[in-house]
């Protein structure tokens, strides 16, 4: 098996580093069976190959699903002005009426003359969530439409769907926000109300408490970690002692380490020690190793711990996500040499498809540690595997 897809997603996340390598890019992605895949990897491309233009052009126009067929072609219009026609062709043929206004709203800012007949989509979605929300993207594009939007917002019928078509608006139409909080205050389910109340927090600073004790008071322990989670980066400090408090009352390992993983990036130093030592205290090694990765970089000695965690776990998909994590937040000034090669004989463990997902993140420390020329030869190598392996 050649895993094409997963190299070339790993040869076009390289080329930042190591440029060098948009011919054995190009020449992976043209040889991706699935033509979806193949479909995206050469639109990713597209920018460094001008010439790749018409080739990327009938890969995209062959796709069958009508849907991935239009945001190709959309994908592509910034590039291929002339394409525009075709790409507006193929999202007005798309049946699925949703995924025809969002291919609309996608082409409008390309074709101006399009948002009336991208408008009249909109307004014609049945199911009302979906046409509020989509009457909300072309918003920005269409500024007349606000007043219109607002009105197909504030008539959901569904109060979750309201608030959530409203809160989308609000961006645009700030003097709605009161509006919003008051239809999320007065949501019955309790999931629904505190979820609400988090997506207001970022536009109503004041809503934060009410939001945190909405979160807080959850009955299910799991909407509870997802909502501290998505709390967690508009929280104040005065705010964080209570958040952690909540984290570290959960339960359930899984839920407990979930919360601690979203509060690590944001809690001040003096909360740090009591983060990491609920970490520890976590039995289940996977949902330890993704708490102590999570906090790894307020802590540099905790590294090899984390990778210790990481590596030691059985079953190989919940390796790679521990160490893909792990390794997302080192730095080439967080790693010595005995620790690079610690990392180097952990990945040896995985499968190509998850090693090659590591791989970029990869590329600062191999540069590091061995220049240019081994990010070369790694590159190299992954070529030379996957002829062998044809």
């Amino acid at each position: 098996m050649s895993h094409e897809r997963y190299r070339a997603l790993a040869l076009v996340a390289l080329v930042p580093h190591f440029p060098d390598v948009l011919p054995q890019a190009l020449d992976c992605a043209t040889g991706i069976w699935d033509e979806e895949h193949r479909a995206d990897a050469l639109v990713a491309l597209a920018p460094h190959f001008p010439d790749l233009l018409p080739q990327v052009l009938d890969c995209a126009r062959g796709l069958d699903h009508e849907y991935s067929r239009a945001l190709a072609l959309v994908a592509l219009a910034p590039h291929f002005p002339d394409l525009l026609p075709q790409a507006l062709d193929c999202a007005t043929g798309i049946s699925h009426e949703y995924s025809r206004a969002k291919a609309l709203v996608a082409l409008a800012p390309y074709l101006p003359d399009l948002l009336p007949q991208a408008l009249d989509c909109a307004i014609g979605l049945d199911h009302e969530f979906h046409r509020a929300l989509a009457l909300g993207d072309l918003a920005p594009h269409f500024p007349d439409l606000l007043p219109q939007a607002l009105d197909c917002a504030t008539g959901i019928s569904d109060e979750y769907n309201r608030v959530r078509a409203l809160v989308a608006l609000a961006p645009h139409l700030p003097e709605v926000l009161p509006q919003a909080l008051d239809c999320a205050i007065g949501l019955d389910h309790e999931y629904s109300r505190a979820h609400a109340l988090v997506a207001l927090a970022p536009h109503l600073p004041d809503v934060l408490p009410q939001a945190l004790d909405c979160a807080i008071g959850l009955d299910h322990e799991f909407h509870r970690a997802l909502a501290l989670g998505d709390l967690a980066p508009h929280l104040p400090d005065v705010l964080l002692p209570q958040a952690l408090d909540c984290a570290r009352g959960l339960s359930d390992q899984f839920h407990r380490a979930l919360a601690l993983g979203a509060l690590a990036p944001h809690l001040p130093d003096v909360l740090l020690p009591q983060a990491l030592d609920c970490a520890i205290g976590i039995s289940d090694q996977f949902h330890r190793a993704d708490a102590l990765v999570a906090l790894a970089p307020h802590f540099p000695d905790l590294l090899p711990e984390a990778l210790d965690c990481a590596r030691g776990l059985s079953h190989e998909y919940y390796r790679a996500s521990a160490l893909q994590g792990l390794i997302k937040r080192l730095t080439p000034s967080s790693v010595d040499f005995p620790f690079w090669q610690k990392i180097l004989d952990a990945l040896a463990s995985l499968t190509r498809p998850n090693f090659l997902r590591a791989l970029p993140e990869l590329a600062p420390l191999i540069i590091k540690f061995g220049g240019i020329e081994a990010l070369r030869e790694t590159v190299a190598a992954v070529d030379d595997v996957s002829r062998w392996w044809k």
